[in-house]
């Protein structure tokens, strides 16, 4: 279990904020992990981004709005971020909405597999998540 101290020392740009929201974001992103501290630690990142919580520019484009903004212009300088528009709704999507809820995405993508594989009792030492089986790429 991480606790308040543990998440500040990992994201220094939540240091600001009281242990006890701190501990409230915790205890809900605890719901989207299981038990793994680095994935409760993005997972707390990302909501906290979310509602723009941090120092981080991230977090204050949130604050502001701009993460909203198809576009931002100022001067000769343009810059295009994420069309909501386009997006599925999915929770891949919402995961891709902040730098945390990216590697959050990355982290159960790569550790949690996808979908159990029946072998017909022919799976030596297979661990039956189609992730490690051979036609899906995994040896």
């Amino acid at each position: 279990m991480v606790t308040p101290a543990q998440f500040k020392a990992a994201k220094p740009q939540f240091a600001a904020v009281p242990d006890e929201t701190v501990q409230a974001y915790l205890t809900l992103s605890e719901r989207f992990t299981t038990g793994d501290d680095d994935a409760t630690i993005l997972m707390t990142c990302h909501l906290m981004t979310l509602d723009g919580l941090g120092t981080d520019a991230a977090s204050q484009s949130f604050v502001t709005g701009a993460a909203e903004y198809q576009s931002i212009r100022s001067g000769q300088l343009t810059l295009t971020r994420y069309q909501k528009a386009a997006s599925t709704g999915s929770y891949g999507d919402w995961l891709q909405s902040t730098p945390c809820g990216r590697v959050f995405w990355q982290l159960i993508r790569a550790t949690r597999g996808g979908p159990r594989v029946a072998l017909g009792g022919r799976g030596g030492g297979y661990s039956y998540y189609a992730k490690d089986w051979p036609l899906f790429g995994g040896f």
